[in-house]
């Protein structure tokens, strides 16, 4: 490889280090450069001071600055903070960059300098652990019962107990003598086996720093969530999450799932909880075992080369790649672009525009209009056909040559619902752009020539469409993994940021611009489809629409779109439109709609078909609903079984909760995220920590964590109401006069959705699966 494994800042005697990790060795390299920020006045501060002079990135002229340096990153926070205190926010510049990412930005090579030249280490690994049978999972007080790992030559090794063996001691020390210490740990789902070891390590008195290359303690935490020094872990299950192409193909993204839909061929007998529980010892529960480790191979073939492919690409450590999300994608990026063009980012978007950002907003309202989102029709309907845009917004980046240094927002008129209009001259076209979230109408200016922004997301596009083609016609991963990575830049690292309220290097002009030109292209597909399909449209949705007719045209409706587009904007664009066709699909509300696949499989989207909170009973029920109205079979016979509710398993009435952010945190120590997480810690010394799953139900006494639940205090009641509402959702009939009310950028709230109920979580950053 041409780069490291790993790479973390680190202090040490009130110094910044960089340490690398690369072949196994460590390097503490003294950072290049100084934690720093900017500002455009002078302070009276402990720092380095200096000035330089940049393009402000608010309104692409040129200024000075001042150049605050510190020692440590302790000293730049403690500073920022104080500032923000005493001034408010907007103070200093570029002040919340990662160090680690600083370096690269500012030095697009250092990381090339500590290349991993040797042949990576991995070690694949997959445990299984006792669980009681009055409780759903595991918990850290139960004992590990089997541990299968491989190397780099993939020979299975299983360390497992006696089907009388209480203590899981000697387990754990034995796997200690055989580690490895690789380079790389590969498994599914970093939450639970590294974490669970080191748990039951604790309890059973065996110091833990086995795990790490220097012998320093491992602890579970930090942003990749488990921390091995001299060692990273790659969660397949994180690719897996992201993967696009497994949305509506599979009905959860769990390990056997995922793999037996990439064609692993199971050999092994397929255990669940009490089976796993009852066959501790067995050689049955052996080559379950194994055979997780085998599907870890399978689905490593399959997602690592495009990690690998970006690492190099980016040109930034293993470790950055495999946690890599747009926040941060976008900072790479547009770092180097900026770096090259000496631009300096003087605030963020919310400071640069605060008409947009700052302005009193009601809860859920978006900063801007966002794209075209509403129902035509509700129903069931056969067949359904979906117009998809392709890269519909990067490509309206590169062909209207957006950009820092091309586009201005000149002013916001008095808001014109259909105002939307283009006044152009010999050197500038000024778009009039209405924002029904702003109530105003936005004016942008956009000089007539090639923009930096724009010219290298048209390089990426052409470069995701060398590769898609290769990619097609030899299957070639390396080929998918360009791909893929380019579309990323492309969508995510360019125009995933443009809109983003915090992100330093966003601007918000160009998120305007093009979500406001995006919708025009829509109301122009739409009315396409309408001239030739009449009444055809069901929903429109942000990438595409949906539409029903009997034979259809695809060429005939790119062709007369694109003619549309160029009378519209007088400009070929030629925007690529794929029709995807099901042969039936189930529409509730915007965004909420159940689709058949031609392989016989359910697509459940949106909030009210397939919320993660739901209980066992309300998700078996829309699976088994859905399928019924799709399939154009009669629901009276699982609307009467699931009436019935004494029939089912206590287990059936479980719903999931996360705990999303510290306990202190929370407005409210009664609401269910705490009051279930405090129950596991009384009960079962279970610690509150962020992203602990627990699992609880509603009994006539309230909410109670599962494990101490009972079947007869259920409140049956409260789950009679779900599955009315439920049935009700698929069983009305609807006439449509007008169209739904549409929203903006935003999923609905679930129609079940209670007060008590909501969980609300820090905001975490988009994944860069997001955009493939």
């Amino acid at each position: 490889m041409k780069i490291p494994l790993s790479v973390e800042a680190v202090e040490n005697k009130h110094k910044e280090y960089l340490s690398i990790w690369a072949n196994e060795k460590n390097t503490m390299l003294p950072s290049p450069i100084l934690p720093y920020f900017y500002s455009k006045d002078k302070l009276n501060i402990s720092a380095k001071e200096s000035r330089v002079e940049g393009i402000r990135l608010s309104n692409y002229q040129k200024a000075n600055f001042y150049k605050y340096e510190f020692q440590t990153r302790k000293q730049l926070v403690s500073t920022r903070d104080d500032l923000e205190r005493r001034f408010g926010k907007g103070k200093v510049f570029e002040a919340n960059i990662p160090f680690v990412l600083r370096n690269r930005i500012d030095n697009p090579d250092i990381y090339t300098e500590y290349p991993n030249t040797n042949q990576l280490k991995f070690n694949y690994l997959d445990i299984e652990q006792y669980c009681p049978p009055e409780r759903l999972f595991p918990i850290s007080e139960d004992r590990i019962t089997s541990i299968s790992f491989a190397g780099n030559n993939r020979k299975i090794r299983t360390l497992y107990l006696k089907k009388d063996s209480l203590g899981d001691k000697k387990l754990l020390e034995a796997y200690s003598k055989v580690y490895t210490k690789p380079d790389i740990e590969v498994l599914y789902n970093k939450s639970y086996d590294i974490p669970m070891i080191l748990q039951r390590c604790k309890l059973n008195g065996i110091e833990t720093s086995w795990m790490s290359k220097d012998g320093s303690r491992p602890y579970v935490g930090g942003k990749s969530g488990v921390h091995l020094e001299g060692e990273m872990v790659y969660d397949i299950l994180d690719s897996t999450r992201g993967d696009q192409s497994l949305t509506g193909n599979v009905p959860t993204k769990g390990l056997k799932v995922v793999s037996n839909y990439f064609g692993f061929k199971s050999k092994a007998k397929v255990l669940v909880g009490s089976e796993i529980a009852a066959a501790v010892g067995s050689p049955e529960l052996v080559a379950y075992n194994k055979e997780d480790v085998e599907r870890l191979f399978h689905l490593f073939d399959i997602y690592w080369a495009g990690i690998a492919y970006t690492a190099e690409d980016l040109r930034i450590p293993l470790n950055m790649a495999v946690d890599l999300n747009v926040t941060d994608l976008g900072l790479i990026v547009l770092g180097d672009l900026f770096r090259e063009h000496n631009i300096i980012a003087d605030g963020d978007n919310s400071s640069r525009f605060p008409e947009i950002f700052l302005r009193k907003k009601k809860p859920g309202e978006p900063n801007y209009q966002g794209a075209v989102v509403y129902i035509e029709q509700r129903g069931l309907f056969k067949p359904v056909l979906k117009a998809d845009y392709s890269s519909m917004y990067p490509s309206i980046v590169a062909a209207f040559s957006l950009s820092p240094d091309t586009t201005t927002l000149l002013r916001y008129d008095r808001y014109q619902k259909n105002g939307f209009r283009i006044e152009e001259d010999k050197d500038t076209f000024t778009y009039f752009i209405p924002d029904n979230a702003l109530r105003k109408n936005v004016v942008l200016q956009v000089v007539k020539k090639p923009g930096f922004l724009s010219e290298t997301v048209d390089r990426f596009l052409k470069e995701r469409a060398k590769y898609k083609a290769e990619y097609k016609k030899t299957g070639s991963k390396i080929a998918r993994a360009r791909s893929d990575i380019a579309k990323v830049k492309a969508n995510g690292g360019i125009y995933g940021v443009m809109g983003a309220a915090h992100h330093p290097f966003g601007f918000a002009p160009i998120a305007v611009a093009t979500t406001g030109i995006g919708r025009e292209c829509a109301k122009l597909l739409i009315n396409v489809l309408d001239t030739l399909y009449p009444k055809s449209v069901i929903e429109v949705d942000t990438d595409g629409v949906y539409f029903t007719a009997e034979e259809y045209n695809k060429e005939r409706i790119i062709h007369y779109f694109n003619d549309a587009l160029k009378k519209k904007f007088k400009k070929d664009l030629n925007l690529t439109i794929d029709i995807d066709d099901y042969p039936a699909g189930y529409f509730h509300k915007a965004k909420n709609y159940i689709l058949l696949t031609k392989e016989g499989n359910v697509i459940l989207h949106g909030a009210a078909m397939k919320a993660s909170s739901k209980d066992g009973i309300s998700k078996k029920l829309i699976q088994d609903l859905a399928r019924a109205k799709l399939e154009g079979k009669s629901t009276d016979s699982i609307v009467l079984r699931y009436k019935n509710l004494q029939d089912f398993q206590l287990s059936d009435f479980a719903m999931q909760v996360t705990l999303g952010r510290r306990i202190h945190e929370y407005k409210s120590i009664n609401c269910i995220p705490v009051n279930i997480a405090m129950q596991a810690q009384k009960a079962f010394n279970i610690k509150p920590q962020v992203g602990n799953v627990h699992h609880y139900v509603k009994t006539i006494y309230g909410y109670q964590l599962f494990q101490l639940a009972k079947k007869d205090d259920l409140d049956l009641k409260y789950y009679s109401k779900k599955i009315d509402k439920i049935v009700k959702m698929f069983e009305l009939e609807y006439e449509l006069t007008a169209p739904i009310g549409s929203f903006i950028g935003k999923e609905s709230e679930s129609w079940e959705q209670e007060e008590d109920t909501k969980i609300v979580e820090k905001k975490a950053p988009m994944r860069l699966d997001d955009f493939l």
